[in-house]
Order: structure tokens, then C-alpha cells, then sequence
């Protein structure tokens, strides 16, 4: 059975309704399965205060420190319970506790440096959490559970397997240096170039849209890619057309043409041999799509027929 988790909250007693807002939060956690310790809750007149803020605040899972521009003054100046705490926060921090134990929570004032910064100096760089707002403080709760909690919402995928069509790549312990030379197409050898998709897409994000970086890096032999291709001798400007993944050499993917070019050139034709890098990839299709698509064309093909 797991450990119920722990947290200290450190704030400045700005106002009341700000204290209340504390206490609600609080009790929201408490509500949510998380001990909390509150200087209110837990420490009674007569008992010490600095004890209670050392020994609960070592020894909580994590401590939410609740931003406004008066706890970040005072934060900084050292001024105050808020200046004592922080001082034990720098000191943990300095020792190597981990900086993700100490959340940011904004609850007024902006991330901004200036006069209304809540964040106090050390935390500037940091994530925090923003409930300034009652929607955002709404739909942050559920982060800063899953935070408690160690259950982020979203996390990396898996990591697969090596595609084949790279582990030809240097420095890979598959790689065979290959006797056959592979470069890319020249426009005053062939009369024809590639474009690089990632360079359009940089310079035109919101009109030009590319597969994703991990996709273009992890195609395999059977995938189709469509590419843009530049002519030099041709009344056309140029075209795009997909390429047949059919291997990979080196740094290069290598495929054959799947269209006929519009374009008269002598060194590109139907099925000619293409060698191209990811950034060229502007459009993807696997290799099961492909043979659903082929499979489907067939059956119109025989409908037709028929």
C-alpha cells in the first residue's frame, strides 16, 4: 500500500480572505487523500512556530508555496516567518534536495519582474502553477494533484524499436559502410533538386505543415513520402510527388519514384532511384495505408470491369 502523501504550505498571512483561500485549498487537498500541515491547523498558542515550520517542512513530500507579491517581498528581504522559511528552503535547496519537492502556486500578482512579480527570486525559471483566476484554479487543481501524486496526465510514449532504415546509419554498431555512392540530386547533374520541407515550414509555420520530427525520422522500407522536387530545364517550376521508401544508406533514406513526372527531365521518370534526408518529408503515409489504398483501387478497378 502506497504512502499517503505529505505536504507543507507556506504563505504570507496577507489578509484574511487570503488565509481563507488558503485553508479552502487546503481542505481540498485533505478531501483529495493529501495530509496537509497548516500553521493555522496544526500549531496551537503557546507552541513554536520555527519548530513547526523546520521539522514539518523537512519532512513533507512537498511544499506548495503560495505566490503573491507580498509573500515574494517578503521572500526576498528575508522579512518574517515567510524570510525564515525561505532561508530553510535555500538551505535544502543547497543541499541537494530536489527543487521539483518546492511547487510555485500563483495566487495573485504576475510571473513578470516588477513591483506585482508574487514569484520570489529563487523561483524565477521555475513551473508554477497558476490559480489566479477561478477557471484556471479549476482546471490546475487536477494538475497539482497529479503533481502530489506523481501522475503526470501526460507522458512520453514508449520507446521503440530501431527502424531499419536507419541502422545503417555511422556510428550505429549496424553500420556497413555501402560501395554504392548516394548523394542528393543536384539541380545542374540531374536538372532537378529537393526542397527542404523544414526550412518551408519555418518560414511559413501556419500555411505549410509537415509531419512531426519523429515521424520523419522513423519511416521505414514499404512507407510512402511525398516530396518537393525543383527543376532547372523545365517549363515547370516543379513538382510534388511520392517516393517508395525502399532502404536507407548512411545519413540518406532512399526510395523510387511512385509518380510519372509531369516534367520532361532525362534523370527523372517513373521509378527512378531517389536518395532524400527527413527534412525533405513533407507528407507521410505508412505501409499499411498504402496497401488498404492499393487494395481498395483494385476493387474499384474489377467494380469497372464488371
Amino acid at each position: 500500500m502506497s504512502r499517503q502523501p505529505t505536504v507543507f504550505i507556506s504563505y504570507s498571512w496577507d489578509s484574511a480572505a487570503h488565509r481563507t483561500w488558503v485553508r479552502r485549498l487546503a481542505t481540498r487537498l485533505v478531501k483529495n487523500g493529501v495530509k496537509v500541515w497548516l500553521d493555522e491547523w496544526h500549531v496551537q498558542p503557546g507552541e513554536s512556530l520555527t519548530e513547526f515550520m523546520e521539522f514539518k517542512l523537512a519532512r513533507s513530500g512537498h511544499v506548495l508555496v503560495i505566490c503573491t507579491p507580498n509573500y515574494a517581498k517578503k521572500s526576498n528581504e528575508r522579512k518574517g516567518g515567510v524570510g525564515y522559511e525561505q532561508q530553510i528552503i535555500s538551505a535544502r535547496i543547497a543541499s541537494g534536495i530536489a527543487r521539483r519537492k518546492f511547487i510555485p502556486i500563483i495566487r495573485n500578482g504576475t510571473f513578470n519582474n516588477g513591483k506585482d512579480c508574487a514569484l520570489p527570486t529563487h523561483f524565477q525559471g521555475i513551473r508554477a502553477i497558476d490559480m489566479i483566476s477561478t477557471p484556471r484554479y479549476n482546471a490546475n487543481f487536477e494538475m497539482l494533484l497529479r503533481t502530489i501524486y506523481k501522475s503526470p496526465k501526460l507522458k512520453p510514449p514508449p520507446i521503440g524499436r530501431r527502424p531499419k532504415v536507419v541502422q545503417n546509419a555511422p556510428g550505429s554498431r549496424y553500420y556497413k559502410p555501402s560501395k554504392e555512392k548516394v548523394r542528393l540530386p543536384n539541380l545542374e547533374t540531374e536538372g532537378y533538386s529537393l526542397d527542404s520541407g523544414v526550412a518551408r515550414n519555418e518560414q511559413h509555420p501556419r500555411t505549410f505543415e509537415i509531419p512531426p520530427e519523429d515521424i520523419r525520422h522513423s519511416v521505414k522500407k514499404g512507407d510512402i513520402v511525398k516530396l518537393m522536387f525543383e527543376y532547372s530545364d523545365s517549363d515547370l517550376p516543379g513538382e510534388r510527388m511520392w517516393v517508395r521508401v525502399t532502404g536507407g544508406n548512411g545519413p540518406y533514406l532512399v526510395g523510387t519514384l511512385s509518380n510519372q513526372p509531369l516534367a520532361k527531365l532525362k534523370r527523372l521518370k517513373l521509378h527512378s532511384k531517389i536518395a532524400f534526408l527527413p527534412e525533405h518529408i513533407i507528407d507521410f503515409m505508412p505501409e499499411d495505408e498504402v496497401r488498404k489504398e492499393r487494395r481498395a483501387h483494385l476493387r474499384a478497378k474489377q467494380k469497372r470491369k464488371s
